[in-house]
């Protein structure tokens, strides 16, 4: 067995244990939004004691796919939301989880090999402020975060009537989870035939985007809380947490790409001054 499949499976029993113990409060307590929140809130903080136990954050990576299927499907058990909205919604997520996740997958080196973000911090960290930044950052925030987007979902999967409007939602979000996937294989195969070259991906959607990825994840929890907002206008402003992703995308995740991308590749310079930071735009004409 190589390092990839021992590190899924190691990764597998991790989530394994990690929901089992958040599904034990999630249980007994009655309110929807308070045991979710424990259940993730729990689910996380195991997650982070593996991430110290194999000194590897990146533990913590496929999280952000997974929880959010747990966590729905946990609430129409529990609280018996057997609508149409629900399943719909579920449909939706799974099928986002299932591509973000499966990408994870075909980046991933195995166990131990941690993400470029987290090992720059552990370098210029003291141990302890390290795993400091590591439960709140790396894994409370984010976790945090999909709570907020999800609040929208387990709303709508509240209302037992389907709102015609809320196919513009469906639209949005699967344009969302369609922008997603021709980023990630286009940028793969790309980085495939110009392996080892550094050369900056500006071939199908990111001729038009540099981050056209990011966009597309955006594009998927506006998607989400459209569906809410349109099946229960009455309570809009209660599924405004998907507002928080947007912001960790825009001031968080799109610098730090940009400024590691400038780094590592000597031509994304003259791509930035000619390809919009995010939203499909035509590129600018070189002067």
């Amino acid at each position: 067995m190589n390092d990839k499949k021992k590190g899924l499976l190691i990764d597998a029993a991790i989530y394994a244990v990690a929901f089992g113990i958040g599904l034990i409060p999630f249980v007994f307590i009655e309110h929807m939004f308070i045991s979710t929140a424990v259940l993730t809130a729990a689910a996380t903080a195991v997650i982070f004691v593996f991430s110290v136990i194999f000194s590897d954050v990146s533990v913590y990576d496929p999280y952000w796919s997974v929880a959010p299927v747990v966590m729905l499907l946990a609430c129409m058990v529990k609280y018996r939301l057997w609508n149409v909205n629900a399943f719909i919604l579920l449909g939706l997520i799974c099928l986002w989880s299932v591509r973000l996740t499966a990408n994870w997958y075909a980046v991933y080196p195995g166990l131990g090999r941690e993400d470029w973000r987290y090992a720059a911090y552990r370098i210029k960290c003291s141990p302890a402020l390290f795993q400091f930044i590591s439960l709140t950052g790396f894994h409370f925030v984010p976790t945090a975060v999909v709570y907020g987007g999800m609040t929208g979902a387990f709303l709508a999967a509240r209302e037992p009537e389907f709102c015609p409007l809320s196919v513009f939602g469906i639209a949005v979000m699967a344009g969302g989870i369609l922008l997603e996937y021709v980023s990630d294989t286009s940028i793969h195969r790309f980085l495939r035939e110009h392996r080892g070259e550094r050369r900056t991906c500006d071939t199908s959607v990111w001729k038009y985007s540099r981050h056209p990825n990011y966009l597309g994840e955006m594009t998927f929890w506006t998607g989400l809380y459209l569906y809410f907002a349109t099946c229960a206008p009455d309570k809009w402003y209660l599924g405004l947490g998907f507002l928080t992703i947007i912001l960790l995308f825009l001031f968080v995740s799109i610098p730090m790409m940009e400024k590691h991308n400038s780094e590592r590749r000597a031509d994304y310079a003259e791509y930035k001054k000619r390809t919009s930071p995010l939203l499909l735009l035509p590129p600018k004409k070189r002067l």
